[in-house]
């Protein structure tokens, strides 16, 4: 009697505290495969960089065949209406001079200027954190790191910082498949918020700009080609979808991981130096993006299996990260292994342009916060993590310095 092969079931009991374990059977035994929910799912290395790359794969979701069954209605997140206008989600050739836009604001200039920015932001929020003993490094140091430096980057007034934090979060929350009525409502809210905050200075910033990144997106051209109202609103929403709730968690998980191998933590506070070869690692051991979509364009086969038009292919990037055929032992957590050439950011066109600012975020806050708490410790806490398979994340990290 035949085996039943192993397939993709993200309600394995576990499978939210840990899902490697079962990344790494898919790999072994059904790497590609059409699932339950009727996508293609991959899982190795080797297939998730071909699908980054084949010609017939569009990053619009939108074109997925069940898309207004599932993120229509009752689970109509406020993202959704915007996602026309992200960069992310649109292909070429309207993604060409858009693109070209993002990458003059995001420049290695931009970068090196936001280094003592971040080094000010990470220092006030470990201050406290010193003062008080501990902290839970999501709410209260994780959670705001990146959405400040978001706000400086804009030129936001200082004193609305706060105001971003709880907008951006309830919009991020929106992203799930299936909604609640209050998650809804304070996703719209949030919306709203930021739209009429942010409208009038996007219209002051393209008559008038300044060397802020605003500025850059409302004023910048390319190929004859300047971004509209709306596109530079959807534009700067999505700096803090695709910005804030990442970063967080590339945060949070990296410091829980060393944490959880306490020789790792050591190596880096006796070798600074490593902090950002640590953080690639830490992105590749366990990063907070799992899963990238792509959508069929057209009927096509693809690794054996034959797609149909508007058939979703989920690109299971944590699986390919820690695949035995591209990186060895990759299970285990070496701060000191060469870069492996991890997917965490993306690939090709759609790779992450805000990518070198993730990293600055992560290297500045996990070095920090290694020199700023030598008795850095977990509380015992029973930690938890969200209910999400494309994106993963602790919901707090308690910690006693």
């Amino acid at each position: 009697m035949e085996t039943a092969r192993v397939t993709y079931n993200p309600l394995t009991p576990g499978y939210f505290a840990d899902p490697y374990q079962h990344y790494a059977q898919l790999r072994a035994d059904n790497p590609a495969h059409v699932t339950k929910f009727g996508f293609l799912i991959l899982t190795r290395q080797r297939d998730v960089v071909a699908a980054y790359e084949h010609p017939a794969l569009s990053r619009d979701t939108r074109q997925w065949s069940e898309f207004a069954d599932w993120r229509r209605g009752s689970t109509d997140g406020p993202l959704e209406r915007m996602m026309g206008n992200w960069l992310v989600m649109i292909d070429p050739p309207r993604h060409t001079p858009l693109r070209a836009i993002h990458t003059q604001v995001f420049t290695t200039e931009l970068v090196t200027a936001a280094r003592p920015v971040v080094d000010a932001i990470v220092s006030e929020l470990l201050a406290k954190a010193a003062a008080d003993g501990g902290a839970d490094l999501v709410g209260q140091f994780a959670d705001l790191v990146p959405v400040y430096l978001i706000n400086h980057l804009l030129d936001l007034p200082r004193a609305d910082w706060d105001r971003f934090v709880p907008w951006s979060r309830a919009i991020a929350l929106t992203t799930e498949p299936m909604l609640t009525t209050k998650v809804l409502q304070a996703g719209r809210d949030a919306l709203e918020g930021m739209y009429d905050y942010l409208g009038p200075l996007v219209d002051r910033r393209a008559k008038d700009p300044g060397d802020d990144a605003l500025s850059g997106l409302a004023a910048g051209t390319a190929d004859g080609r300047r971004m509209t109202r709306q596109e530079v609103l959807d534009s700067v929403l999505f700096f803090y979808q695709a910005g804030h709730p990442t970063s967080t968690q590339l945060m949070a998980l990296g410091v829980h991981s060393l944490l959880r191998h306490p020789d790792q933590l050591e190596l880096l506070r006796a070798d600074p130096g490593l902090v950002p070869s640590a953080v690639e690692e830490l992105q590749r051991y366990d990063g907070p993006v799992q899963m990238n979509d792509r959508v069929a364009t057209h009927a096509v086969e693809l690794f054996g299996v034959e797609l149909a038009a508007g058939q979703v292919v989920r690109l299971c990037i944590a699986s390919a990260n820690r695949d035995e055929e591209h990186c060895p032992d990759p299970d285990r957590l070496d701060v000191t292994r060469p870069r492996t050439g991890h997917l965490g950011f993306g690939r090709g066109l759609h790779h992450c342009v805000g990518a070198a600012l993730g990293r600055l975020q992560a290297e500045v806050a996990i070095g920090s916060l290694l020199a700023a708490a030598p008795g850095l410790r977990l509380t015992g806490a029973k930690l938890r993590y969200l209910p999400s398979v494309s994106n993963r994340g602790l919901t707090a990290l308690p910690v006693e310095f």
